[in-house]
Order: structure tokens, then C-alpha cells, then sequence
């Protein structure tokens, strides 16, 4: 595996160039590796630039009770296609609605339903686990299967065309233990972006053992991150490349019953990873700050940052977490047990800088840095051109993003009842109205 260096050690050389002020509020920095630096200190959209998001969704997929095709459960993935046809994968390692079957359907511009694509089980055209859908050139349908790691294409009427697997003992082989493969995510040219983690902790195995990687010091005494990293397999599946290395989610190591326990904190920092839908552009944040590391289709690397205020962590977000950890661990141990563990969970005083991260079809980045005054209807979101200049914010309504267009947001709504409904909002950008006129 051909592996390149660490883009934290590249990031500290940079941050000792000189830089140069480039246009308002943004300074640029290119070193010798090749590595851009975009240093936002403020928004560049001026009054009546920004981008809103409709109040009311233009499209919506889901019932309450009614024809099953409209029923959704733990749906993953949905992308839209040129003539605005939504594919929507259902996931849950195949049981994960009333039919008991993982589906991929297909719904037309308005939501009616069309047709199912493939179906449930492990043969050709069948998925256990698809958790991402990619639309292709043509409205081709990409379906990635995490569980059967392999990808299976439909064309855009929903008809099979053919299959991909992953060869994972030969992948693994590429790979220095500890670190294994993980996690897999299919990008639009049929390469692979690969989450590694990390199988033996023998960095943890005891009070007062600690280790490094990347910069991320790991520590029994108080929080750590284990190892992890993200690569990229070509579309032959022949070469392995490193993009970089990071922390997984942090975790305390704490004292339970049966010996110690990791734990995650409140608000745990965690390494989020976002692919643009129609390039091989990623983008991937630690949360230790206002920085993000963007990599090209064409190999060129950009480290994002900006300016932000610290975020102190929220009274509820505490108490969430301390019901949710009681919640799942109570069948292994008394809640008393617990909560005396979870008593010795450093809490910090902040949350992280930003939680999701989205990169639209054009290739800008969204970044989920919370909600909106304190309101529940709507998140608010730092959007980055896709040089890594800071436009501005934009208040999207209160959805999990699942894919982000032109002029589309595309997410999963939970209600109450924990009913899920498919939105899709129509995104306004001024400057585009002006163009048109």
C-alpha cells in the first residue's frame, strides 16, 4: 500500500508559509507539498446573496398508515435523478421493514411510487444492506451494499445490469494491522473510500497506557481516540492509497463490573466523512476544530478553516446522554452500576465545532454546526464553495441530509411516532434568479 504523509504533519509546514490575503476575509497558503490552505474569517455573501431553504417541502414520501410501497422504515440513502425521479434504499441488515426486507425503490418527481429494485437476499440484484445510493452519468443507479460489500447497478428505468464485489481478504492484506478495513463508501467513478479501525486496542488495555497517531494522543487517564484512517481503492480494485490518518470516536476508559469499560463522552468528537455525489471529492473532519481536509478527483488537497466561537455543551445534551448509555447498558449491569460509571466521564465544557458534513452535487461543503438561535424547526449549516471559501450560512430545515442539489435538499424526517417521512425542500439562490432575468 502506498501510503503519503500524515495531512496533520503537512497542515504544520503550511501553517509556517507566509500567507497572502487573496479577497476579504478569506487568506490562501499553498507549500511546497501541494497542500491549499483557505482561512475564512468571515462570510463573502453580502446582503441578499444568500441561499434560503422553502419552509414547506415540495415533495414529501411516507405515511402513517397506507399502501406498504409508501411506508418508510430506517431508510439510509435517497439521491434524485436528472429528471427528478427520487431513489430511496431502506437499510438494516435486512429487516428493516414490515415485509421484512431491505429495499431499494424507486419514486417518480411528484412521490408516487414506481417500482422496487431488485430485492432482498444475497444473489445478483439482491441486497442484506444497501446504505448508499449513487446516481451516475445517465441516471445510471449505483447501489452499495456494506454487508455483501459489493456494488450492484440498475439502469434508469430500474432494470439489473450488473454486479461488483469486494475482494476483502485481498484489501486487508494491503493494510498494516492493527488497522483492518471498515466501513466502505462507493464513489461516482466506481472507486472505493475505505474507513479503517482499528481491531486490537492494545492501546487500552490498562491504567496508564496511551498512544499516539497523527497527532491524537490516546490515554487511559482521560479521553482517546483509537486509530483509524480513510483509503482509496481504484475502480479495478489493483491499487491502495492513503488519504490520511485520524482519530475514531473518542472514548474514557472507565471502571465496571467486569474490569473497564470504554466509554464515550457527551458530545464525543468522532471523524465524519463526506463523498460528493457526482465527483470523487472527499472531504473529512476530525471536530478537534474549525478545519476540514478536502481531496480532489485530480488529487489536489485543500485544509478548510474558519473562524468560530467556541460552543458550550448544553445541560440536555448531558442528560441525553447519560439516559441513552443507561438505557442500553442496564441488560449487562444495574443502573446503579452505570451511573457510578458514568460518574467518572471527564465532561467537557464544549460541544464540537460541527457535527455532519455534505458535499452537494456541485461540490460545495455544507457543515452542520448546529441549531438556528435555539430553534428546533431548522439547522444551521456553513456552506463552502468548492474552493473552500466560506459563502455564508444557511438555515436548512430540521431533516437528516441525504443529498444536497443545485437547487434541492433531500432528507429524512422523524415526527413524534418516530414515523419516517422523505422531504424535499427547494433551495432559492438569488444570485441564480438574477442570472435568469
Amino acid at each position: 500500500m502506498r501510503k503519503t504523509l500524515s495531512l496533520v504533519l503537512v497542515v504544520a509546514a503550511v501553517a509556517a508559509c507566509t500567507s497572502a490575503e487573496s479577497s476579504p476575509g478569506m487568506v490562501e497558503s499553498t507549500d511546497s507539498a501541494g497542500v491549499t490552505v483557505m482561512f475564512s474569517h468571515g462570510p463573502q455573501w453580502e446582503d441578499g446573496e444568500a441561499w434560503m431553504a422553502a419552509a414547506e417541502p415540495l415533495v414529501t414520501i411516507g405515511v402513517l398508515e397506507g399502501a406498504e410501497e409508501y411506508q418508510l422504515f430506517s431508510v439510509v440513502a435517497a439521491a434524485r435523478q436528472s429528471d427528478g425521479d427520487i431513489v430511496v434504499a431502506e437499510g438494516g441488515l435486512g429487516w428493516s421493514n414490515s415485509s421484512g426486507a431491505a429495499q431499494v425503490r424507486l419514486y417518480d418527481r411528484d412521490g408516487g411510487f414506481v417500482r422496487t429494485l431488485g430485492g432482498s437476499g444475497s444473489g445478483p440484484g439482491e441486497f442484506l444492506n444497501p446504505d448508499q445510493v449513487v446516481v451516475t452519468e445517465g441516471d445510471t443507479v449505483a447501489v452499495w451494499d456494506n454487508t455483501t460489500l459489493r456494488t450492484t447497478r440498475f439502469d434508469p428505468a430500474g432494470e439489473f445490469i450488473d454486479v461488483q464485489s469486494v475482494d476483502l481478504p485481498r484489501m486487508a492484506r494491503a493494510i498494516d494491522p492493527p488497522l483492518y478495513p471498515g466501513p466502505m463508501s462507493l464513489l461516482p467513478d466506481g472507486s472505493l473510500l475505505v474507513r479503517l479501525v482499528e481491531k486490537a486496542a492494545a492501546n487500552v488495555k490498562g491504567r496508564g497506557s496511551s498512544s499516539k497517531v497523527s497527532g491524537v494522543q490516546s490515554s487511559s487517564q482521560g479521553p482517546f481516540r483509537q486509530q483509524s484512517g480513510a483509503l482509496l481503492v481504484s475502480v479495478d480494485r489493483s491499487r491502495v492509497d492513503t488519504l490520511m490518518f485520524f482519530g475514531d470516536i473518542e472514548q474514557v476508559l472507565v471502571d465496571a463490573p467486569w474490569g473497564t469499560w470504554n466509554v464515550p463522552p457527551p458530545a464525543a468528537k468522532s471523524t465524519v466523512i463526506a463523498v460528493q455525489p457526482t465527483a470523487s471529492k472527499v472531504c473529512i473532519g476530525d471536530q478537534e476544530g474549525p478545519e476540514i481536509a478536502c481531496f480532489g478527483p485530480d488529487g489536489s488537497r485543500t485544509v478548510i478553516r474558519w473562524t468560530a466561537e467556541p460552543v458550550a455543551l448544553a445541560d440536555e445534551e448531558i442528560t441525553t446522554w447519560r439516559d441513552t448509555t443507561v438505557e442500553l447498558m442496564t441488560a449487562k449491569m444495574s443502573e446503579t452500576d452505570v451511573l457510578r460509571a458514568l460518574e467518572q466521564v471527564p465532561i467537557s465544557e464544549f460541544a464540537p465545532p460541527y457535527s455532519q458534513l455534505t458535499l452537494d452535487r456541485s461540490g460545495n461543503l455544507w457543515v452542520e454546526v448546529g441549531r438556528t438561535d435555539g430553534a428546533l424547526e431548522s439547522i444551521d449549516h456553513l456552506v463552502f464553495d468548492p474552493q473552500g471559501v466560506l459563502l455564508g450560512h444557511v438555515a436548512l430545515p430540521a431533516i437528516e441530509v441525504l443529498e444536497i442539489g443545485d437547487d434541492y435538499v433531500l432528507g429524512l424526517f422523524r415526527d413524534e411516532l418516530e414515523v419516517e417521512y422523505l422531504h424535499l425542500y427547494q433551495i432559492v439562490k438569488p444570485s441564480a434568479i438574477t442570472e435568469d432575468q
